[in-house]
């Protein structure tokens, strides 16, 4: 199959259902242990991890939106299940009348803090342990050429 076929050929379609399903496999089997140690979900994590990289602290909820690659409308729910538990806390934004902005609480910071090395050690028995050095570089090279693929694509709604 060419380039232009409408169809994608064999090998580019075990290539994209095998990084959908290690996708899916990585992120469920990584996160189990962090829910079931330090009931954190996935999105609790990506949450707290944007907010503690953060120097200042506080976080535009629009600029997480983006940071995240979520809608709108899902960071929303996310962040008042997150600030039911203590772990967020949002106030509105004084310099702009606009928007609110979102900071991790020092129960969220340590929840991250504690769960950090757990996370880290999944990742690595499950990944990068199978990888060699060259296949890491291979696969950031990889990896950072479709993320600007997709930042530049004007045509995406």
């Amino acid at each position: 199959m060419d380039e232009k076929s409408p169809q994608l050929s064999d090998t580019q379609t075990q290539a994209w259902r095998g990084l959908l399903q290690m996708n899916e496999l990585l992120v469920s089997r990584t996160n189990r242990p962090i829910q079931n140690e330090f009931g954190l979900s996935e999105a609790d994590c990506a949450v707290l991890t944007e907010l503690t990289q953060d120097p200042e602290g506080w976080i535009r909820i629009s600029d997480l939106v983006g940071n995240l690659g979520w809608e709108k409308s899902r960071l929303s729910h996310q962040l008042g299940r997150m600030a039911k538990r203590g772990l967020v806390v949002r106030k509105e934004y004084a310099a702009d009348r606009r928007g609110a902005i979102i900071a991790a609480t020092d129960k969220g910071r340590s929840a991250i803090t504690v769960a950090a090395p757990r996370h880290t050690e999944e990742i690595r028995r499950l990944f990068f342990d199978h990888l060699s050095p060259r296949q890491i570089v291979l696969l950031m090279e990889i990896t950072d050429r479709i993320i600007k693929v997709i930042h530049a694509d004007t045509t995406a709604p």
